[in-house]
């Protein structure tokens, strides 16, 4: 699962769930191409987005947390952002891979929704 969330409203010390305040202070982001949970394809995800020069971000880190989740920071969204914007549509729909088409188009997706807003990400593995 992953939100796009106002990392300033969160807090570990509330005593709310930290997945709970994520649905509370921000939206979650589509993920069907990333379910069921394939953890090897979140590494080719990566590569694909380092070539397509997307690289301030890592599916693999954001997928690594459990319960508490793992953030990708403002900054961070920030950067990729300035990327993702220069990777066109027809770069995408060149890949060969229908899944990567999909897996690729929807982290972008993440990364400019979330941008937009001024927010990090936050990702849960279920």
């Amino acid at each position: 699962m992953a939100y796009s969330v106002d990392l300033d409203r969160l807090s570990h010390d509330d005593p709310a769930p930290y997945r709970s305040q994520c649905e509370r202070h921000g939206s979650f982001l589509p993920n069907a191409p990333f379910c069921p949970v394939r953890f090897w394809w979140f590494e080719e995800v990566d590569k694909v987005l380092a070539d397509l020069g997307v690289s301030a971000v890592r599916m693999d880190d954001l997928w690594m947390g459990g319960e508490d989740g793992e953030e990708w920071s403002r900054e961070a969204v920030r950067r990729a952002e300035s990327r993702a914007r220069a990777v066109t549509a027809e770069q995408v729909e060149a890949l060969e891979d229908y899944s990567m088409r999909e897996s690729v188009h929807t982290v972008l997706q993440w990364i400019r929704t979330a941008a937009g807003r001024g927010h990090g990400i936050v990702g849960f593995y279920h």
